[in-house]
């Protein structure tokens, strides 16, 4: 069997090739572990609440509807009955298809068209 000398360049070039990418490759995997940063051991306590769930906040109690032909969806949720009259107010100008229910019971307490 006979190799002619451009055959036996072209494998020793692939396998000379195949050695540098193996070795550059496990000295790379080194460099990467030593790089990382370690993980932390001590980790913080998860909330159990919202920050915003404390008894000094004002929680929503009441819905801010618009019902009519094409719709019917919450437009606002507010804490007090006077921010909703305040909202009836100020878009009842223009919409007399707005009312207000409360949250807990889905009892209708306001509608744009009775305002005061």
């Amino acid at each position: 069997m006979k190799i002619n000398r451009s055959t036996l360049a072209l494998w020793l070039t692939i396998l000379i090739g195949l050695i540098i990418a193996l070795l550059s490759f496990s000295s790379g995997e080194k460099q990467i572990k030593e790089s990382t940063y370690p993980v932390p051991q001590i980790l913080p306590e998860p909330l159990e609440f919202h920050p915003l769930d404390g008894p000094n906040i004002a929680q929503p109690q009441f819905e801010i509807k618009i019902k009519n032909e094409q719709a019917d969806e919450v437009l606002e949720v507010v804490a007090t009955l006077a921010d909703a009259k305040e909202y009836i107010k100020e878009y009842g100008q223009y919409h007399d298809d707005l009312f207000v229910y409360r949250i807990e019971t889905g009892e209708l307490v306001l509608d744009s068209s009775k305002s005061e």
